[in-house]
């Protein structure tokens, strides 16, 4: 045996058995509250990691919405082209090139907004002019884009 530990002595035989149990409860006691610091300690570490994986999380999934964001704000300008073309000529060639477009975007879980006869909303639309008094959308002169609850670009409406 090494100094540190200590054999257990039946009282009885023990020099001053009543001197070795109570030093015996006290190390017990000690031990027992040890115990319950280290526990409370690995249950902080514990909550920490979770929040950190949490945090960790949230911040990939904000980074991904940021770089899907910046690759669409560079194609719009073509979208923006292929609908004005779309506009003054019925081509099935662009209406298939607008719709290959579309179904990329929608890939990445970006939409694609902006109709007639929908509800103003100035969290989504951009309003060139007002024409009455209700606040319907009477036609859309840009289409307006989102990936989740971020509005990429406005649509630019006429109400």
């Amino acid at each position: 045996m090494n100094g540190t530990e200590e054999e257990f002595v039946p009282e009885e035989e023990a020099e001053g058995g009543s001197l070795a149990l109570k030093s015996l409860r006290e190390k017990l006691k000690k031990a027992v509250e040890e115990k319950q610091q280290y526990l409370e300690q690995w249950q902080r570490e514990r909550a920490d990691f979770v929040n950190f994986k949490k945090g960790e999380a949230s911040a990939h999934a904000e980074k991904t919405i940021q770089i899907i964001a910046s690759v669409v704000e560079e194609l719009l300008p073509a979208l923006d082209a292929l609908e004005l073309s779309l506009r003054h000529e019925d081509s099935p060639t662009l209406k298939m090139l607008e719709r290959q477009f579309i179904n990329a975007l929608q890939k990445m879980d970006v939409e694609r907004f902006g109709k007639k006869g929908e509800e103003f909303d100035p969290h989504k639309h951009e309003a060139l002019a007002k024409k009455g008094e209700n606040h319907i959308v009477e036609s859309v002169e840009r289409s307006g884009y989102s990936v989740g609850e971020r509005i990429i670009r406005p649509a630019q409406v006429i109400i």
